[in-house]
């Protein structure tokens, strides 16, 4: 009897050490960290997909900011992987493709059906198709500003690009006459010299969240950036328009990377974040365009006619080519960087 006893105490123990166990390793594994840009964007991913991703599930959602190739790349190679998901714009991703940096998406467990076949890529999921627009003061411009404007030394203003290359080019070679549909491949030293002509009126070359700030703070008079930041300034009291002519449209991914502590619990997040009603959720919460069609009957027709996918926008600006980037971004980089610090 002792011994039954016993071995019933020793039993019961063990079951209650395993399941401490278990359920340790099930804490541990419900966690998700997902890296972002920042500012009003991430603000609006996080009331669309990281909280109500949390609540629905009950997983520790842990949104940071640092996005982009080079850290990825860093990150991946060092074999330190702390970050899961990625929000990445379409020519860093093609360079995280095309290095091997993100592990292939499970469609067995992302279904993205209502998602057209060209965003269901073998890496990732175009969930948003965003423009970046020209903004103005309307204080300092009430008439407004073209993109030929922008570019014309004898309009006088603070103006801000974009701190990468990549949309800056475009634009310039936009604001020079560049039609559309003849921007690829880029003329990246025509480019450079249309920006050179306003070099002196350029103020900074600024992330996207710096940029709105300059807006919102009157430190700026003309701007390229982001339709959603754009908006959100002018919902803050920023006094601005912006104008789809010369416009970019891109597209942004979800992508988990290579070694990702969490990836399983990834593929479950990218699921619930490429469906109809987070999209249209994130839309109506920043400016940006959903990629499920579904998402698009869920909104506000006039929301939807201010978005870069409507097709009078469309017309007016062009398609960021990311395969021209992927093949040509460390070159334009390098000068990028030295036209900039000149």
């Amino acid at each position: 009897m002792k011994s039954n006893t016993f071995y019933k105490r020793v039993s019961t123990a063990l079951l209650a050490a395993t399941a401490v166990i278990f359920l340790a390793g099930v804490a541990s594994a419900a966690e998700l960290v997902i890296s972002s840009y920042g500012g009003s964007f991430q603000e609006a991913q996080a009331k669309a997909y990281f909280d109500p991703y949390a609540k629905a599930s009950g997983v520790k959602v842990t949104a940071t900011t640092g996005t982009g190739y080079a850290k990825v790349k860093a990150m991946v190679e060092s074999g330190n992987v702390t970050w899961d998901v990625i929000s990445a714009e379409s020519p860093a991703f093609a360079n995280e493709v095309k290095d091997g940096l993100l592990e292939p998406i499970d469609y067995t467990v992302v279904k993205a059906d209502n998602v057209p076949e060209n965003f269901r890529t073998k890496y990732g999921v175009g969930y948003m198709v965003f423009g970046t627009n020209l903004a103005w003061n309307k204080d300092k411009f009430p008439n407004g500003v073209t993109p030929a404007q922008f570019f014309d030394p004898s309009v006088k203003g603070r103006r801000v690009l974009p701190s990468d290359a990549t949309y800056s080019l475009e634009f310039a070679l936009m604001g020079d006459g560049v039609k559309p549909a003849d921007l690829y491949p880029l003329d990246v030293q025509r480019a450079l010299k249309v920006i050179d002509r306003v070099k002196d009126q350029v103020i900074g070359y600024k992330g996207a969240s710096d940029i709105q700030a300059l807006m919102q703070q009157g430190e700026a008079d003309m701007v390229y950036a982001g339709t959603g930041r754009i908006k959100n300034a002018i919902k803050a009291g920023a006094n601005w328009g912006y104008t789809w002519e010369g416009a970019l449209a891109d597209t942004e991914y979800w992508a988990v990377l290579k070694g990702a502590p969490h990836a399983a619990e990834a593929m479950k997040f990218i699921n619930f974040a490429v469906q109809a009603e987070q999209q249209a959720e994130l839309t109506r919460v920043i400016a940006y365009g959903p990629t499920n069609v579904d998402a698009l009957r869920l909104l506000d027709p006039a929301v939807a006619k201010d978005l870069p996918s409507y097709p009078a926008n469309a017309k007016l600006g062009a398609v960021l080519n990311s395969k021209w980037w992927n093949d040509n971004y460390e070159t334009v980089k390098a000068e990028w960087a030295t036209f900039i610090m000149q």
